[in-house]
């Protein structure tokens, strides 16, 4: 019995490719996430990794950098045979365009030196003052080689040209951020600040005893010091960097691993459609095996053993695929100057393996139940019809979960939500989204049986929308793959959507119009102490602000703190307040995320630590609207240490924006915008993020189109006789084309449409969520709407093709006489 149910599923090579692409891509995809993450992982752990350094002791703030006095006290210690400073500051490259090279200069530059930090790559490194060396990569980026002048601008402001006379790699120290600029002469670029200090051990001195002295001797102890300061052995710093690049690794892998998900997800559709249809189209082969003694159990497991070997051969192929494509990603995004270490993890290519057989068989187990549950009687009639019992259970379970998804949705709709109320309130959309699922036969044959009724126009359409009404499970679970994939685009649009209507709301509602605002070309990266003094000097600027953006504890964990000029504060910006004071003489004011998050109403007190030795307690004047990125409070500068004045993010100021633009018109490093620019700026930068989830969330619509394919092919076989009669009675080729055509199209519309309805619902869940925004708030991405029904008509014209011809080209004879 099995051998006969494998030579038909080997007969049938067109239904069985079909499966094939489906789990092919799935699993390839899981595969090739797996590859690229243990690939990145090993690269990063298994380049050069120094030697030469058996203690570092660091500075973990500004102001706990060491001085040429802490560095010779370090040398002086026993057992130290040498001790070197190591500079990591603020240094601007701007490349041959006379633009801003793409490299955050807070910790780019640094001074040379013969230890093993840096690899010569080409040239050498700089001798005189006015020599630089820059890393292999970025000078490429810059568009600049050795002999080139480079021109620098520095943490001061001032701007400086520099001979480049030899390009590097740099081997760091733990998670130390690689510098792109190294200079001969620091001392005078950067001061007399260290950022850390190297210690080389003398011969019979272990790396431990000589940290232990290091830390008594800078007065902390060994990890983060009092003082800010960590000491570290050279075999714990490989330790930190080989798990920074582990952790790394394991994000990259559980973000891409959800993708995988969804990808399976719709592949479990497309197979779990092809073998309801092959069970149905079998009916008769499994009477005739029933009737010569075969039990229930041998039909269910010559289904599901069918299925294990589809399952088993797509995934082989698939986790080859997918070790290939990981491969050639790394190959791709690869840096000339770094080594790429291309590792198949055994445990991804097994994980990726198993899902692909457990996916298929799972699939294939309520087929394979049906087949066998069918008495052989029964089973000799060709018409397939779904039990009245099965619509009923459909019904009932799909009803109570949906309605339990909207009712755990609509009781955490509020917009004060805390941890739980955010959980519980995807889960609830999740939950309803499974609802839907299992009422998809239900509401195919609801929406298309009345369509069939009022489309009376065209012979072909009347026949293609009858034939998608006359099996809605069929259809349902077509169009459930689609649904799948639309939905999340959809989704995912309403988030970048509502982020945009959000963070321009709350930038708008905390800068006037007649701000200015001064900030760092590149995102992420912070202005040079320069920058506020300049803004406030500047002719014209009747008023400024500098915001810096610090971290510390308060009672419920971290929390970002702008200390800023309660005075400037009112003159430039407009806190936006929701309850209490925006005076910061009374206190702090908090931004209403936090104040839901955690419960905190104005007149609290809260307490801020600064360090182990400083905190503050302080009362909440008032809470403002924002949106999590904008500082988590703001407060009064001189109630906070010296080192959360600095670090400045950005500054504010009023007057002439001509004049500003003008004091920074040869800072490339500098943008001067008004607040509309900074926001499309941001919905700019997040949209980059958006079409990179589309393209990923693109391979379950790939699926969903086999999906489409398969069904259509299998629905012709299936109803060749009746394509037959049709040719006898005088339908042509174009006819029967057409009919199929539009067939796939009705299918593809109503899946297109049902993914957009559920994404725009979902979407608003998670706008709700992400944003704390209300939950009818819903921004609907018209264009992303209007391509995406076009799409679907187009994916059902191009998916209906190979069967079309199939149908139209079958011989009237054969296709008459079938059974």
């Amino acid at each position: 019995m099995l051998r006969a149910m494998l030579r038909d599923l080997a007969a049938h090579k067109g239904r069985l490719a079909m499966m094939l692409a489906a789990i092919v891509l799935g699993v390839g995809f899981m595969v090739a996430t797996w590859v690229i993450a243990d690939s990145t992982a090993r690269s990063a752990a298994g380049a050069p990794a120094r030697t030469d350094v058996d203690v570092a002791v660091q500075a973990r703030e500004p102001d706990a950098r060491f001085t040429a006095d802490d560095r010779n006290r370090l040398a002086a210690l026993p057992g130290v045979e040498r001790a070197s400073g190591v500079y990591a500051a603020h240094a601007a490259l701007v490349a041959a365009d006379g633009k801003l090279a793409g490299v955050w200069p807070d910790r780019a530059g640094t001074n040379w030196d013969p230890s093993q930090r840096f690899t010569v790559t080409s040239g050498r490194g700089p001798e005189r003052a006015d020599e630089v060396a820059l890393g292999a990569a970025e000078a490429d980026a810059a568009g600049l080689r050795v002999g080139d002048s480079a021109r620098v601008i520095l943490g001061d402001g001032a701007s400086r040209r520099f001979t480049v006379v030899g390009l590097f790699t740099y081997r760091g120290l733990g998670a130390e951020p690689a510098p792109s600029l190294a200079f001969v002469d620091a001392p005078a670029l950067f001061g007399n600040a260290f950022d850390r200090v190297e210690l080389v051990a003398a011969t019979g001195t272990g790396q431990a005893a000589l940290a232990d002295a290091a830390a008594a001797a800078i007065g902390g102890d060994r990890g983060d010091a009092e003082r800010g300061r960590a000491v570290r052995t050279g075999a714990e710093l490989a330790d930190e960097r080989d798990d920074l690049a582990a952790d790394n690794a394991r994000s990259v892998r559980e973000v891409m691993l959800a993708f995988a998900a969804v990808a399976l997800l719709a592949g479990m559709f497309v197979i779990a459609n092809t073998f309801t249809m092959l069970v149905t189209q079998r009916t008769r082969q499994y009477a005739l095996l029933r009737a010569v003694g075969a039990s229930r159990r041998q039909v269910r497991r010559a289904v599901l053993a069918e299925a294990g070997v589809i399952g088993t051969v797509g995934s082989a192929i698939g986790a080859a695929v997918g070790v290939g494509l990981g491969m050639l990603a790394m190959a791709a995004f690869g840096s000339e100057t770094a080594t790429v270490v291309y590792s198949v993890s055994p445990v991804g290519v097994g994980a990726g393996f198993t899902a692909g057989v457990v996916v298929t068989l799972v699939s294939a187990w309520g087929s394979a139940r049906r087949g066998a549950a069918v008495p052989p009687v029964a089973a000799l009639r060709s018409d397939a019809t779904i039990p009245r019992r099965a619509l009923r259970v459909r019904l009932v379970v799909g009803l109570a979960l949906f309605a339990a998804g909207v009712a755990l949705v609509a009781a955490h709709s509020g917009t004060r939500l805390d941890e739980t109320d955010r959980v519980l309130s995807v889960l609830g959309a999740l939950v309803a989204w499974v609802g839907l699922l299992v009422l998809a036969p239900l509401m195919a044959a609801a929406v298309l049986r009345p369509l069939s009724r009022v489309v009376t126009r065209g012979p072909a359409l009347r026949l293609a929308v009858r034939n998608a009404v006359r099996d809605p499970r069929r259809t349902a679970a077509t169009a459930s793959s689609l649904v799948v994939g639309l939905a999340l685009v959809t989704a995912f649009a309403v988030v970048g959507t509502g982020f945009g209507a959000v963070a321009g709301d709350a930038i708008r509602g905390l800068v006037p119009a007649s701000t200015t605002v001064v900030e760092p070309a590149l995102d992420g990266a912070r202005l040079s102490a320069d920058v506020p003094a300049t803004v406030a000097a500047t002719p014209g600027v009747t008023a400024s602000l500098a915001v810096p953006r610090g971290w510390a504890d308060w009672d419920h964990g971290g929390i970002s703190v702008s200390a800023v000029d309660p005075a400037a504060l009112a003159a430039t910006l407009h806190l936006p307040i929701e309850r209490g004071s925006s005076d910061l003489g009374q206190g702090v004011v908090l931004l209403r995320w936090y104040a839901d998050q955690f419960h905190v109403e104005p007149g609290d007190r809260v307490t801020l630590r600064f360090s182990d030795t400083e905190s503050r307690e302080v009362t909440v004047a008032g809470v403002y609207s924002g949106w999590e990125a904008q500082p988590g409070l703001f407060i009064d500068r001189a109630l906070v240490p010296e080192k959360y004045r600095g670090d400045v993010e950005a500054v504010y100021a009023t007057g002439s924006r001509a004049a500003l633009e003008e004091a920074f018109r040869d800072r490339p490093d500098i943008l001067v915008s008004d607040r509309d620019e900074v926001v499309s700026r941001l919905v700019r930068g997040f949209e980059l993020v958006l079409s990179v989830i589309y393209a990923l969330f693109g391979a379950a619509l790939v699926i969903a189109v086999f999906g489409v394919v398969n069904t259509l092919a299998l629905s012709v076989l299936e109803r060749t006789r009746e394509i037959g009669v049709l040719r006898a009675v005088g339908a042509g080729q174009a006819f029967v084309r057409r009919a199929v055509r539009l067939e796939s199209i009705v299918i593809t519309g109503y899946g297109g449409l049902l993914g957009v309805l559920v994404g725009l619902a979902l979407g608003g869940v998670l706008q709700h969520v992400m944003l704390a925004r209300e939950l009818w708030l819903i921004d609907v991405p018209v264009p992303l709407v209007l391509v995406s029904l076009v799409g679907m008509v187009l994916v059902g014209v191009v998916a209906a093709v190979w069967p079309a011809r199939r149908a139209a080209r079958s011989d009237i004879l054969a296709a008459v006489a079938a059974e």
